[in-house]
């Protein structure tokens, strides 16, 4: 799996498309597929949530409403939420949809902070996240 942002994969491609232009950023994620020969790619977009391709296979999960107050350490959670969640062998949408979530909590903390996984457990229950993965726990 490859993590870049929007802006990172602007920049590393070289292209350049308005945030609404949904057409040419899934051109330019499966160009990086393509390019890395790779099937999984999840590109966090900030406030807009994050974007995840496995092959043709393509989900938008919009972003959890925070208060933020620091970004420092967001994408380090999302890749670390990311990891463990490839560990386990869980579907894409949902290892994005924790990553995502993991990334904005870390943002309402000033500095960086470790995720508290009870209260990324509590959330994603809460939010529906886990409804359709009874079985998974902490």
């Amino acid at each position: 799996m490859f993590k870049p942002n929007l802006k990172e994969l602007k920049e590393g491609l070289k292209v350049e498309f308005t945030d609404a232009n949904h057409e040419a950023f899934e051109q330019a994620v499966a160009e990086l597929q393509t390019l890395l020969e790779t099937q999984n790619v999840l590109v966090t977009l900030s406030e807009r949530g994050v974007f995840c391709a496995a092959g043709p296979n393509q989900t938008y999960i919009d972003a959890h409403l925070r208060t933020i107050s620091d970004v420092s350490g967001a994408g380090d959670t999302v890749i670390s939420i990311a990891a463990v969640c490839m560990a386990l062998k869980l579907p894409l949408p949902l290892l994005a949809d924790l990553a995502n979530l993991g990334g904005g909590l870390v943002c309402e903390e000033i500095g960086v902070v470790p995720i508290d996984k009870i209260k990324l457990y509590q959330e994603a229950k809460e939010g529906r996240i886990l409804a359709n993965y009874p079985a998974l726990t902490i």
